[in-house]
């Protein structure tokens, strides 16, 4: 895991993109020496998977206050 700030980051993005995927390691970005953003490389299995799970959130979010009247109509 590597750290760099939020100036840092801005001035060289492309760099900082390139050497998080060469390398596989995240870079967590810092606001005043705070934790302020995660940067990451990505493979297209990730990407699947993170599709999968904010399908599942925003499913349970339609579902929440379903009383099951489709259910009691069927």
């Amino acid at each position: 895991m590597w750290f760099a700030s939020v100036a840092e980051v801005k001035n060289r993005l492309s760099h900082y993109l390139s050497r998080a995927r060469k390398r596989g390691e995240p870079i967590v970005v810092t606001h005043h020496g705070t934790p302020y953003a995660l940067s990451q490389p990505l493979s297209e299995r990730d990407l699947e998977e993170l599709d999968w799970a904010l399908a599942r959130a925003r499913l349970a979010r339609a579902w929440e206050d379903d009383d099951d009247a489709l259910y009691d109509y069927l």
